[in-house]
């Protein structure tokens, strides 16, 4: 923590937190849900393994062969069938940590961190409209809806005037 020249010790610098505008603490709630859904995401991945394997082989020619040769337990079976539970666990941890970082910064008036939000939404859209392509079961669709929506809904709150100014008073 660091203190301005004639600020008491232990006083932070920047905005004190009940100047933080509704917009501000919105994007926080904003990307709290974004976490949450994208754990239920992954949560799905482990449930519904079988159905990820069997849409991905679907798309896949050598995997295709052995989907109808011998069913999903063919394709699990072989050694070209992506592990998408841990694949699903490990994107989960690192938007979470990432998400919770730049969270931290954001909220103290970090130009660069709204910026990586701002990335971050994009990118979250970007990567919902595929999964949504890619007719993977309703439960997935379902989420990468909502997940659009929240990126939409965070793209405009870290734009909004109240949060502009809030940038612009540091």
């Amino acid at each position: 923590m660091t203190t301005a020249p004639n600020q008491p010790a232990g006083e932070p610098t920047g905005a004190p937190a009940s100047a933080r505008p509704m917009s501000v603490t919105n994007a926080v709630r904003v990307l709290l849900a974004l976490v949450v859904v994208t754990g239920l995401a992954a949560l799905l991945v482990w449930l519904r393994q079988d159905e990820v394997i069997r849409t991905w082989a679907e798309g896949n020619i050598a995997a295709r062969k052995l989907l109808l040769e011998g069913g999903v337990q063919a394709v699990k079976g072989s050694p070209i069938a992506p592990s998408f539970v841990p694949l699903a666990i490990v994107f989960f941890a690192v938007f979470a940590l990432l998400v919770l970082v730049l969270i931290a910064f954001f909220v103290e008036g970090h130009e660069w961190a709204r910026l990586s939000l701002a990335a971050t939404a994009v990118f979250g859209i970007l990567a919902a409209t595929v999964v949504v392509r890619l007719g993977l079961p309703a439960l997935f669709a379902v989420l990468s809806i909502v997940a659009i929506l929240l990126c939409l809904l965070l793209l405009f709150l870290l734009w909004h005037k109240d949060t502009n100014r809030y940038f612009r008073s540091f």
